[in-house]
């Protein structure tokens, strides 16, 4: 329902769980096998040397120091950008009008988006049917999209809760004089947490 690119989440959290289980593994292995504990502390000197080395080998001119501590410096630094980038651009989506219409060659008829967030929970608040819900609208592919969320109280049926909310957007529909798309999102209970109604045009 935003602009939020879900494969990325995905490999993102992916990346981050699937490196800290090797690290994990490693350390577990490192502090629980003898025989890794041994290898490494047999190694430790080998790998110090090693690394000295490297650093020798790439330094900058005549001053001494490796362009590899810099270059890893100046990777970090992009990373963190990166996941700055992509931590701002969580969450959007959210669009504040829910339609736009000319109406006549010299004006256009705008309705804030607060307008059918507030009569569907105003409607919705009243059903003893319910025990929170919540309505806010997205744009998906520039089109204004109403997404109702509902928890069911224990015993209503799915299938009910869902006539219900579609009786008040069809409502909501007559008073404004058009339909808009709606996600109507149902939970509460075994049964209601498996069952989603759609109306996306």
């Amino acid at each position: 329902m935003n602009n939020t690119n879900r494969g990325a989440n995905r490999l993102l959290i992916f990346v981050c769980g699937l490196l800290l289980l090797v690290v994990g593994a490693v350390a577990v292995a490192g502090a629980l096998v003898p025989s890794i504990r041994d290898g490494w502390k047999d190694s430790i000197d080998e790998i110090n040397a090693q690394m000295s080395t490297w650093l020798q080998q790439t330094a900058l001119g005549s001053t001494g120091v490796s362009w590899i501590m810099p270059a890893i410096l100046v990777l970090l630094v992009i990373a963190i950008v990166l996941l700055i980038v992509f931590i701002a651009r969580q969450g959007r989506g959210h669009t504040g009008t829910a339609l736009t219409e000319s109406t006549s060659e010299h004006g256009t008829t705008i309705i804030d988006a607060a307008v059918p967030q507030n009569a569907i929970q105003d409607a919705l608040a009243k059903r003893p049917e319910f025990v929170t819900s919540h309505v806010s609208m997205y744009k998906v592919r520039r089109t204004p999209v109403l997404k109702v969320a509902v928890t069911c109280r224990r015993g209503v049926s799915p299938r009910d809760a869902a006539l219900i909310v579609e009786s008040k957007l069809r409502a909501l529909d007559e008073l404004l004089g058009r339909e808009i798309p709606a996600l109507v999102q149902i939970s509460g209970g075994l049964r209601a947490r498996v069952t989603t109604t759609t109306r996306l045009q």
